[in-house]
C-alpha cells in the first residue's frame, strides 16, 4: 500500500514538474520594429522574441520580453578572415589567417522596416558603407560589400535549401549575409565569418553529429586550435545558448546556420557551396567588447568576385530542462532515458541523448 502512494505521488510530481516546464501557448503576434536613432538601437519583437541591434550595425542583443527572469544573449558578426587552407579540411583554424577584416570598424545603413511578400512578416536591411582595412595591410573591404537582410516572420515558415525544409519559428529572426565582391588574394583562399556569441549564463550546447558538446564560456582557451564542429545531417546546424549546469540546464535561445550558401557568379548560374565550422572560447580584446566569449567560425570556399548569400539566424529556446526529463523518468520508467558522457576537457562535454 504504502508503495502504491509513493509511486502515485512521484507520478503526480512528475506531471506537475512537466506542466511547469512546457512553455505556454501564446497568441499569434505579428512582428514590429522600432527605430530609435538617438540612442543607435534598432528593435524588432517577434513572439516572445525581443532582438535590438545596437549601434546600427551587425552586434544583435536579444532576449525572452514574456519572462520573468530576463536573461540576455547577444550574437556578433564581428569580421570576415580570409585564410589559407593548410592542411585541407575545409575549416577555419586561427593559424591559417591571411587577413582580417574587423566589421564594427565601418559604418552600416538601414532601410526603413518593410513588409515582406504575401504579408508574411516585416524586414530591414544593414548595409557597409565606409570601406574598411583588410589587416594586411594593402587591401580594402569595398563600400557595399556586406550586407545583413533581416526577417521576422507572422507564422512558422518552412523553408527550402537545395530542396530541403528547415523550419524558422516566430520567435526567430532570420538573417541573410550578403558578401560581394570579396578581394581575395588567389582562387584558393576561403573566408570565415567570426561570430561572437556571450550570454549572461556562459553556457553553450554544440549540437553535432556525435552528440552535444557542452562549451564552458568562462574558460580562456589561448592559443588552442579551434575545435572542428562535427555537423549533423540535418540542414539545419545549431548552437544552443543553456542555462545552469550541465545536468540542470535549458536551452534560452539559439544561433541556426544552414549547412550550405548560395553563390552568384559575375557570369553563369548560381550555385550551392558548403558550409563548415569550427569554435572555441577566448578572451576578446578588438573594439569595445572584453571578457571571454564564444567564438563561431563559418567557413566558405573561395567564390571569387562573385557574390554569396548564407541566412543564419537567432532565436528562443523551449527544450525541457534536462533535470526534469530526468526527474519524468525516473516516475515513468522506460519513456525516457538520459546518458551523460563526459571528456576530461578543460572546456568541452559531450552528452549522448537517446529518446
Amino acid at each position: 500500500m504504502k508503495r502504491k502512494i509513493v509511486t502515485s505521488m512521484l507520478g503526480i510530481f512528475a506531471i506537475m514538474v512537466i506542466v511547469m516546464a512546457t512553455p505556454a501557448v501564446r497568441a499569434v503576434e505579428e512582428p514590429t520594429g522600432t527605430i530609435d536613432e538617438a540612442n543607435s538601437q534598432i528593435t524588432f519583437n517577434s513572439g516572445a522574441l525581443t532582438a535590438v541591434f545596437e549601434g546600427m550595425g551587425p552586434k544583435i542583443m536579444f532576449y525572452d520580453h514574456t519572462s520573468t527572469t530576463r536573461v540576455e544573449q547577444t550574437v556578433h558578426f564581428k569580421a570576415l578572415i580570409e585564410f589559407a587552407d593548410a592542411d585541407g579540411n575545409k575549416v577555419f583554424e586561427s593559424s591559417e589567417a591571411v587577413g582580417r577584416a574587423s566589421l564594427d570598424e565601418g559604418k552600416w545603413t538601414h532601410t526603413g522596416f518593410y513588409g515582406l511578400p504575401g504579408s508574411s512578416g516585416i524586414g530591414i536591411n544593414f548595409t557597409l558603407v565606409d570601406p574598411i582595412a583588410i589587416h594586411d595591410g594593402t587591401r580594402m573591404l569595398p563600400t557595399g560589400s556586406v550586407v545583413l537582410i533581416v526577417k521576422a516572420y507572422n507564422t512558422t515558415q518552412t523553408l527550402t535549401v537545395n530542396g530541403k525544409p528547415f523550419v524558422v519559428n516566430t520567435a526567430e529572426i532570420k538573417i541573410d549575409v550578403v558578401i560581394k565582391g570579396y578581394p581575395f588574394l588567389n582562387t584558393t583562399n576561403m573566408l570565415a565569418l567570426q561570430v561572437d556569441m556571450k550570454s549572461s549564463t556562459q553556457h553553450y550546447d554544440m549540437y553535432e553529429e556525435s552528440g552535444v558538446s557542452t562549451v564552458d564560456g568562462t574558460t580562456d582557451e589561448g592559443k588552442t586550435a579551434e575545435h572542428e564542429f562535427k555537423e549533423t545531417a540535418d540542414v539545419k546546424q545549431e548552437t544552443r545558448f543553456s542555462t545552469g549546469p550541465i545536468t540542470a540546464s535549458s536551452t534560452v535561445g539559439f544561433f541556426h546556420f544552414v549547412n550550405t550558401a548560395t553563390v552568384t557568379p559575375t557570369s553563369g548560374a548560381s550555385y550551392s557551396v558548403p558550409v563548415t565550422a569550427s569554435y572555441k572560447s577566448e578572451s576578446e580584446i578588438e573594439g569595445k567588447d572584453s571578457g571571454v566569449e564564444m567564438k563561431l567560425y563559418l567557413a566558405y570556399p573561395n567564390f571569387g568576385q562573385g557574390t554569396l548569400v548564407h541566412d543564419p539566424s537567432v532565436g528562443l529556446g523551449q527544450g525541457f530542462p534536462t533535470l526534469y526529463l530526468m526527474v519524468g523518468g525516473a516516475a515513468v520508467a522506460g519513456l525516457v532515458a538520459v546518458v551523460i558522457i563526459r571528456r576530461r576537457h578543460p572546456k568541452i562535454s559531450v552528452d549522448a541523448v537517446a529518446n
